[in-house]
């Protein structure tokens, strides 16, 4: 699991043990699970929107996107270091290898509730969110990135 050692005492979080987690969290004892198709992309998903929301006051709506493949990447924001490697690779019309596709925690797709915000050139286009581990198995997510990298059409409309 990202790195822990094995044999490492950690329960993925659930309805049961969520209300134990404030009283647990400087152990980092409880994981979000992040495989595919479980609630915890999609309660990350859910943490993201409403973080841009409170931070720069526009809705974004976040959801889990399919295998990066054969993606066309208008826009993307790489959510940690080895996830802008690999946006880069892929941005460039590169391919990423087996061992690298299986790093991608992640693949999003971020829409704007009002693409009048959005730089001209991507009103129609998706902006992709990635998130990746590296190859020792860490998580290290930089939601900094994401502010940064929205192609937002003014930085002076952000409120």
């Amino acid at each position: 699991m990202l790195g822990l050692p094995s044999g490492a005492d950690v329960e993925v979080l659930n309805d049961e043990n969520a209300p134990t987690y404030w009283e647990r969290s400087d152990r980092f004892d409880l994981a979000l699970d992040l495989s595919p198709g479980r609630r915890g992309l999609a309660a990350l998903a859910a943490v993201l929107e409403r973080w841009l929301k409170h931070l720069i006051g526009f809705e974004v709506a976040i959801e889990p996107f399919a295998e990066p493949g054969e993606l066309a990447l208008s826009w993307y924001i790489g959510l940690d270091a080895e996830a802008t490697r690999l946006g880069d690779a892929l941005w460039r019309g590169g391919a990423i290898d087996q061992n690298e596709q299986s790093a991608i925690i992640v693949l999003y797709r971020l829409t704007f509730a009002d693409p009048s915000i959005v730089i001209e050139q991507l009103s129609d286009e998706p902006i992709y969110l990635i998130l990746a581990m590296t190859a020792d198995g860490r998580l290290r997510m930089k939601p900094q990135n994401l502010l940064t990298g929205l192609p937002i059409r003014k930085l002076a409309a952000v409120r």
